[in-house]
């Protein structure tokens, strides 16, 4: 059998090319398949950064932090997670800007955690400081409930001391006086004819009480309770009170009869009823008795 040399290199050369062509046309379908493939694994990575992005996004929206400068820091944090996600949306996606966002995530992550972190432990301090602080009330509070009740103490001590230390009076009466001349007043009950009211009492001896001058106010009250007779007002430490009629005494331990003629000039204020005389040593009330004028 003749092979003829030349048509059998044609057929060689013919073979070579078919099995070329199906190489080469199985390397570019599968290497189509691949970049289809990589395409979709980054358009698959990209809604999930984008995705992640938008949650991270709203979980900013969602905290709650009353610190200014921790909400500074994360309002700053939130403006650059937008910008990620504004560059994301309008670049081409590809591995390098997919990878950066990643790391980028992370890190915001790593330092959203650490600054909560932060947050607790001072939200923590704070609590233990207003517990502390709330204690320290109560017990000024306490402080000062007891300062108010021996203050009260006090007051009531002092009041029992003064009413020791104090005249006391027997026989206090009141008698209105028709001023019949500069020597001679006629006992009355007539307002008409009321020029005077004497008041007398005895001052009874106390052995507490300090030897020396003492003030002896007199008021005289109206049917309507209120002061018919003003000669002078006085101040006290706690008190005052305006007064009708005013003399001194002087203690040595005996008991003192004393008398004080109040002047009427004035007869606009009184009517007809009962009159109430009250006699005090300084502010202390220590005597009263009663006087009907018609």
């Amino acid at each position: 059998m003749i092979v003829n040399p030349q048509l059998f290199n044609y057929r060689l050369i013919i073979g070579t090319l078919v099995i070329a062509i199906v190489v080469l046309g199985s390397y570019s379908f599968s290497n189509y398949n691949s970049l289809k493939s990589h395409q979709e694994f980054i358009e698959q990575e990209t809604l999930l950064v984008q995705n992640e992005l938008n949650e991270m996004i709203k979980s900013y929206d969602d905290l709650k932090i009353n610190n200014n400068a921790i909400e500074l820091e994360f309002k700053k944090t939130k403006a650059e997670l937008e910008t990620a996600l504004a560059t994301l949306l309008n670049s081409k996606p590809d591995v390098t800007l997919i990878s950066k966002y990643r790391n980028q995530i992370a890190t915001l992550k790593k330092e959203k955690t650490k600054i909560l972190s932060q947050f607790e432990s001072i939200q923590s301090q704070n609590a233990l400081l207003q517990d502390e602080v709330n204690n320290f009330s109560i017990k000024i509070e306490s402080q000062n409930n007891q300062l108010l009740t021996l203050e009260k103490e006090k007051d009531i001590l002092s009041q029992t001391i003064n009413r020791m230390v104090s005249l006391s009076t027997a026989n206090v009466s009141a008698i209105a006086l028709d001023n019949l001349n500069s020597r001679t007043d006629i006992k009355t009950s007539s307002i008409d004819r009321l020029d005077n009211i004497e008041v007398c009492l005895t001052l009874l001896s106390n052995q507490f009480t300090p030897e020396g001058n003492k003030n002896i106010y007199v008021q005289i009250l109206g049917p309507n309770n209120q002061l018919v007779v003003e000669r002078g007002h006085i101040n006290f430490k706690d008190t005052s009170f305006s007064y009708s009629g005013m003399t001194v005494v002087n203690n040595n331990f005996d008991n003192i009869d004393v008398c004080t003629k109040i002047n009427v000039n004035s007869k606009k204020s009184f009517k007809e009823g009962i009159y109430n005389v009250v006699v005090f040593q300084d502010n202390l009330p220590i005597g009263s008795t009663q006087l009907e004028l018609n």
